[in-house]
């Protein structure tokens, strides 16, 4: 395959990779997607080489792949002058071994002909955006210089733009296999109980009710995942209105998932213990809310109680804005144009209330845009949805797990011996192990969340 057919190029400042993150990227191939170009020392991937006509001009970039799988050699003009990047390096504040990598990017990026170029590195003045609005620093797109980690999963996002899953170098599978594969290893306790249930059959007192909320709680984990990918493929994609709407689409339905992942846990924990509740509307896991219902599950396992506790302010986070998505309207959008601090981003506006649970959780104050995406301006309160979703899953996915090792389904392992010998040849057969096998390598390879 040639170099026109591969649509997203990613360039590796490879003398700056040291990160474990870095490890992991570069420990993919080339494939029918991507491809990869060092712009240093590689022994893994083609590098380029800059040409000189003379001492001191460069006059072409060359890529040479002619000795690969993917065969190509390409050469590219390079239009500017050396002295004029020293001089731009000297009055920025900037290496100029750091500066001409930036040069030789926006070379890519003159040529590129619509393709996809990224520069992934670890310089942290390459990384300031504070930098790129200096003068003489060239004019890039936005999200074109990465962080490794942020790389693997603009990658991921990317190939599956075009519908194609990745698990590992070179190995693809269908779109719900690679969202099972993520729900079982973010949630490794799921997997238990399912088999339990499931095997357990008759044995296990509202076997039937227990698998329906079991599977209702992996839906809505696989659908968060889902979510969380689509506010991620557009955030990438740039700023403007169409953008903005598919990202709050989204992000509402993100937030109902939220909530409605603890009512699934609220039914698994009725139905897991037994509990005659009628009720509906007072069945969940909120100790200010739920009172009654929860009573009665504290009875049945004190150690819930202080677990709630403990997590009152994640149980609590999205009822807020879930009220207002559900019962009024839909969280609206807002362009910021930040000139201070060079970004531009696709916001949401938030009740107060809910910043003020953010910013709890958080320990960020929000008065300006920091990791978890809240900040405050002019008395009016906003979310930039993808860092968000990215910081506030993994605590609830933690959360999720261990409540269902708090229910513990190995009580019906420990006292139904026959439950115990269906589990244990399971656990033996080929198509286990097999299954097994492919998850540790989903873990391991992944570019993905």
């Amino acid at each position: 395959m040639n170099k026109d057919e591969k649509s997203l190029r990613i360039l590796l400042d490879s003398d700056s990779l040291k990160s474990e993150g870095a490890k992991e990227l570069t420990n993919y191939p080339d494939n029918d997607i991507f491809e990869f170009i060092s712009l240093g020392y590689s022994e893994h991937h083609a590098m380029t080489q800059l040409f000189f006509n003379n001492k001191s001009e460069a006059n072409r970039i060359v890529i040479d792949k002619s000795d690969r799988a993917s065969s190509y050699k390409e050469t590219t003009l390079f239009g500017y002058k050396i002295s004029n990047i020293k001089e731009v390096a000297k009055s920025i504040d900037i290496k100029y071994d750091d500066l001409i990598l930036i040069y030789i990017f926006k070379t890519f990026l003159n040529v590129s002909n619509g393709k996809k170029i990224i520069l992934v590195t670890e310089r942290k003045k390459l990384l300031n955006r504070l930098y790129w609005k200096k003068s003489g620093f060239p004019e890039l797109p936005a999200y074109s210089i990465l962080k490794p980690d942020e790389a693997k999963i603009f990658i991921d996002l990317y190939c599956k733009s075009l519908n194609k899953y990745i698990v590992a170098p070179s190995c693809y599978v269908n779109k719900g296999l690679w969202y099972l594969y993520s729900l079982k290893t973010k949630v490794p306790n799921y997997q238990k109980i399912w088999s339990v249930i499931v095997f357990g059959g008759n044995s296990i007192p509202l076997g039937v009710d227990l698998e329906e909320t079991i599977n209702s709680l992996s839906d809505r984990i696989t659908d968060m995942l889902v979510a969380i990918d689509e506010i991620g493929e557009n955030h990438y994609s740039g700023v403007d209105n169409d953008i903005e709407d598919a990202i709050i689409y989204h992000f509402n339905y993100f937030i109902t998932l939220f909530t409605g992942i603890f009512d699934s846990l609220a039914w698994i924990s009725k139905y897991r213990y037994q509990i005659k509740f009628d009720m509906i509307e007072k069945i969940g896991l909120r100790t200010n809310k739920q009172k009654e219902f929860l009573k009665l599950v504290f009875t049945k396992n004190y150690k819930i109680k202080n677990f709630l506790s403990k997590n009152s302010s994640l149980i609590n986070l999205m009822y807020s804005p879930r009220d207002l998505v559900i019962h009024r309207k839909r969280l609206k959008g807002l362009y910021i144009n930040n000139v201070d601090n060079n970004y531009n981003l696709n916001a949401v506006r938030i009740p107060e209330d809910f910043f003020v649970q953010i910013v709890g959780l958080s320990k960020e104050k929000g008065k300006s845009l920091g990791k978890w995406g809240h900040f405050s301006l002019d008395d009016n309160y906003f979310l930039e949805p993808y860092r968000f979703v990215k910081k506030i899953t993994p605590i609830l996915f933690n959360f999720v797990d261990e409540y269902l090792d708090l229910l513990d389904f190995d009580e019906y392992v420990r006292t139904k011996p026959s439950l115990k010998k269906r589990l244990e040849e399971n656990s033996a057969s080929s198509s286990y192990k097999n299954f097994e096998k492919e998850l540790n390598i989903f873990n391991k390879y992944r570019l993905g969340y």
